[in-house]
């Protein structure tokens, strides 16, 4: 009620037409509409931003969560390898069978077992995850004396570790039972058409850590019928001069290391090393290189500067006796500090070493299943 200042009589205010109302209802309601449509549109544009800009990175996205991953992995590794051991006493029964046998309390699956080969030193690590709670403070194994020069168990954390030293290098098969786990060794033999060893340094062998890469070169390896070493699997210190020894002795049919480093340059650039003193006909050091820069150039699209002779610091290939080169790598800073680009390189590397091991078959070295095809 309003009332009148001149003749202070009531005033009744005029209500509101249905129209009216109905008018200002639609009005707000357009207001609203376009508040909400704003809103959502900002967001749709934001959303559609920020899935570009994942897509843009997305590489950059796996290779930290993928090594990330690694990293954790690696870390665990060495927290284990750090950690104190606990003796198993144990004694033997000597059988001429060339097998190792290790009783066990309760079965274990096939997928907590892993086998290591420390090559250079002709050693082999089994490791039994998790199975420290099953194992007792004294065991009796079947062992061949002619064939293994010592022979430990002892408890690390949760897992059991067999290590075993042997006179010589061999192939292994694992057999897992319910009350055994048996390594039974034999000889390296002919079903192998050839052997490779690969060698990264290692305080970089991490580069190569990814199951799946390390998967990749062995089916590789396997599919050619070569019997594949790869330096980067070992735990334990190794060196150039380590790595070449052994490829030396087991005379070796190719021998590929890769070293990546840091250059002042502007650009990312590669060098091939070869040794030209130890020569034989068709197949050297020299092809090698030249085989394993090209497989190199192509993946990896880093600049080639050329090839060079192997010096007195890079034994690997000066002090082979087998057709052995080496490939190294110079990055800028920049791309030492990238992690995207770190990863990327490491998958490029597994994918150059592939293709040098295929180009290496094709061209030099005779598998059995290529001449029953010809």
């Amino acid at each position: 009620m309003i009332r009148n200042k001149k003749d202070n009589e009531p005033v009744t205010q005029a209500a509101l037409t249905r129209a009216e109302a109905e008018q200002i209802l639609s009005g707000k309601r357009d207001q609203i509409y376009r508040c909400v449509m704003t809103a959502v549109v900002f967001f749709a544009a934001v959303s559609v931003m920020v899935m570009f800009a994942f897509k843009q990175h997305e590489g950059f996205f796996d290779a930290s969560s993928r090594i990330g991953i690694l990293m954790e992995s690696v870390n665990a590794q060495e927290t284990r390898a750090s950690a104190s051991k606990l003796n198993v006493r144990t004694t033997f029964r000597d059988e001429n069978s060339k097998r190792l046998v290790l009783p066990l309390k309760e079965p274990i699956a096939g997928s907590d077992i892993n086998i290591r080969e420390e090559f250079t030193q002709n050693k082999y690590v089994i490791t039994l995850t998790g199975y420290s709670k099953y194992m007792p403070s004294s065991v009796e194994l079947v062992s061949d004396s002619s064939i293994m020069d010592a022979v430990g168990v002892y408890r690390q954390q949760a897992d059991v570790v067999v290590e075993v030293y042997c006179v010589d290098r061999y192939d292994y098969e694992l057999v897992t039972e319910d009350t055994a786990l048996t390594v039974k060794f034999q000889e390296i033999g002919e079903q192998y058409a050839a052997s490779a060893v690969i060698w990264l340094p290692y305080e970089d062998r991490n580069r190569l850590a990814l199951p799946e890469w390390r998967q990749r070169l062995e089916k590789t390896a396997a599919d050619h019928q070569i019997r594949l070493y790869l330096a980067p699997d070992m735990q334990e210190a190794y060196t150039q001069a380590d790595v070449i020894r052994f490829a030396n002795e087991m005379h070796a049919d190719l021998v590929l290391g890769v070293q990546i480093g840091k250059t002042q340059e502007p650009q990312a650039s590669m060098t091939g090393l070869c040794n030209t003193v130890y020569f034989i006909p068709d197949y050297n050091s020299a092809s090698l290189s030249v085989v394993m820069a090209e497989a190199f150039a192509e993946i990896t699209a880093i600049q080639m500067k050329g090839f060079e002779e192997a010096g007195s610091s890079d034994v690997l290939v000066s002090e082979a006796t087998v057709p052995s080169a080496l490939i190294k790598i110079s990055l800028t800073q920049k791309e030492m500090e990238s992690v995207e680009r770190e990863y990327q390189l490491n998958e490029k590397v597994v994918s150059a070493l592939e293709k040098t091991i295929d180009e290496v078959v094709k061209r030099y070295i005779r598998v059995e299943e290529n001449e029953n095809e010809s």
